[in-house]
């Protein structure tokens, strides 16, 4: 009765209040302002097409004003734009800003491309292209020189040796933050070393340059910031060039070194993985420096008579759209591996041949190199019985679990030209491997620590090191955070003390948007105590989260918290 008669109370109470507002004056009605879209609006050089924009206000008048190089026509509530031809050889960047007094300014930043450049008239159709040949990754603090890999190439030979200049180009790094959606600061002109002055040679014949080496000294940057190393042909000679073609950008940043690090599993049917990079410490350092994409299965096609690497349409998604959704973790210093997983049938990964291994392997590192990825995580789980007889089985055994260890470490070495790892969930038949394996094309033995990087105990538990492993192979705790399993400071400091490598994490999710409910906050503090424990620091509050849409979608784009 008490709770029911208070409830009238408020009811009258919010009654008397809209009652109220009816009262207002047109002038104390809130202005409000919107257009459709608002994202930014992007034109090539020349020969652009009209984007017409909504203007939505309950004011009287609208105005839009812009620099000068963009065209803006004002028609009742709509807004048409266009760009003038950019015949300079950087890009415009601006913005409009459409205002409605008293309401707030809406912005609409706008992109327009450089006119395309080159020196003389290609011969032969000949035209440059500068390449990447290395990835840079972040370096610890206590490293003090990076290095980046490049070469020019062209797709038919010339007649005539190509010359290209290549040099550091401090004035692109406005127009990067703007197309990134970045804040990367650019890195020290002079801590940039590129040999022989830049000259680049393309000899009569060839279609490929040597492989230049840029060097950069790190000893100045500071932690848990991003920096740019923006490079840029020029001076091209015997070919021409596009816009497109001639530019690399290499992103630099320093992390603190962790003796203890932390792997999450994603479900990815649940969890977007950025969420991954918004639980920072606090010197910038991500608190997560590993994420599993859970998961990828192994299967057997019976018509074709082949095992084959199946992604369901969550994980095919992320991967084609690895530049969204797996790229911004790696530049933050997080390494990205695909889980491989059983999926009742007669694949598994501890009963295929060594035959099999290696095939499958192959498939496996191609995808890695692919999607560019940091290598695999072996759990397995959920497979039928070999077919004994066929080509691709054998009997089950962690023998046979141990040559695909084996097989895909020497595979993603042989395809990726970033350093990869292999990992295994210890658990059943995976809960050890040999402490040798040998090489089925040399006949050498190669112990356990050359194709096994680290191994990862079921929730609660902790590995052994065997072999030639070591503690620091090994997981201290694995914590299933759905379950609302916890893990104290003084829990993580015995880590630490007794020498482990790492922690893993299960059942990660801070959004909610999956089929798992959101443990944002007890995942936060479980976060915290281990910090503190390992590190002796805090995990900044996150500001953002990421969200799932729905089946093979995911948000680009975060929501605040």
């Amino acid at each position: 009765m008490l709770k029911r008669f208070f409830k009238g109370l408020a009811g009258i109470a919010l009654l008397s209040l809209t009652l109220a507002s009816c009262t207002k004056t047109p002038n104390e009605i809130a202005a409000t302002l919107s257009v459709t879209p608002d994202e930014a609006l992007s034109f090539k050089a020349k020969d652009n097409a009209d984007v017409v924009l909504t203007v939505e206000t309950n004011t009287e008048e609208w105005k839009a004003t812009a620099e000068d190089w963009i065209v803006l026509t004002k028609d009742g509530d709509k807004l048409t734009v266009n760009a003038k031809e950019n015949t300079a050889a950087t890009a415009n960047l601006g913005r409009i800003v459409i205002t409605a007094e008293p309401a707030q300014p809406v912005t609409v930043n706008v992109y327009q491309e450089a006119a395309d450049g080159g020196s003389v008239t290609p011969e032969k159709g000949v035209a440059v292209k500068l390449n990447p040949k290395s990835e840079v990754s972040l370096m610890t603090k206590t490293d003090t020189e990076l290095s980046a890999k490049v070469s020019v190439s062209i797709a038919e030979a010339s007649d005539k040796d190509v010359e290209v200049e290549l040099f550091f180009d401090g004035g692109y790094l406005t127009e990067y933050n703007f197309l990134n959606d970045a804040e990367a600061v650019l890195f020290p002109e002079d801590k940039v070393s590129v040999p022989n002055s830049g000259k680049i040679v393309i000899p009569a014949g060839k279609t490929e340059s040597d492989e230049i080496e840029v060097k950069l000294d790190v000893t100045t940057i500071s932690l848990g910031q991003s920096y740019l190393v923006p490079l840029f042909l020029k001076s091209v000679k015997n070919a021409s060039v596009k816009q497109a073609d001639c530019r690399v950008n290499i992103t630099v940043g320093k992390i603190n070194p962790k003796a203890v690090k932390n792997v999450v599993y994603i479900e990815v049917n649940d969890c977007n993985p950025l969420n991954a990079m918004e639980f920072l410490l606090e010197d910038g350092t991500p608190f997560l420096d590993a994420v599993i994409l859970f998961a990828a299965n192994i299967n057997y096609n019976t018509t074709d008579d082949v095992v084959y690497l199946k992604n369901n349409p969550n994980v095919q998604a992320l991967l084609d759209d690895s530049d969204t959704f797996i790229q911004p973790l790696r530049k933050k210093g997080i390494k990205v591996y695909l889980g491989l997983l059983g999926n009742h049938d007669a694949a598994g990964l501890c009963q295929l041949s060594d035959w099999g291994a290696q095939e499958w392997a192959k498939e496996v590192a191609e995808a890695c190199k692919t999607y560019k990825l940091d290598g695999v995580n072996l759990d397995d789980e959920y497979s039928s019985s070999p077919i004994i007889g066929n080509k691709w089985f054998t009997t089950k055994s962690s023998d046979a679990g141990g040559r695909l260890c084996y097989e895909l470490k020497k595979a993603l070495k042989k395809e990726c030209p970033w350093p990869t790892e292999v990992s295994t969930f210890a658990y059943g038949t995976l809960s050890s491997v040999p402490t040798t394996m040998k090489d089925l094309e040399t006949g050498v033995e190669h112990p356990v620590s050359e194709w096994l990087d680290f191994h990862v105990a079921n929730y609660g538990g902790i590995t052994r090191p065997y072999g030639d492993l070591t503690m620091a192979n090994c997981s201290g705790d694995s914590v299933q955070l759905n379950y609302k399993q916890t893990i104290s400071e003084s829990d993580a400091a015995q880590i630490k003390a007794d020498g482990y490598g790492w922690i893993m994490w299960f059942a990660f999710d801070p959004s909610g948007t999956g089929s798992v409910s959101s443990n944002y906050a007890h995942s936060l503090q479980q976060f915290r105590n281990v910090a503190k424990g390992l590190y002796g620091q805090d995990v900044k509050t996150p500001t953002q989260v990421w969200d799932k849409l729905a089946e093979g979608k995911y948000n680009p784009v975060p929501r605040k918290l």
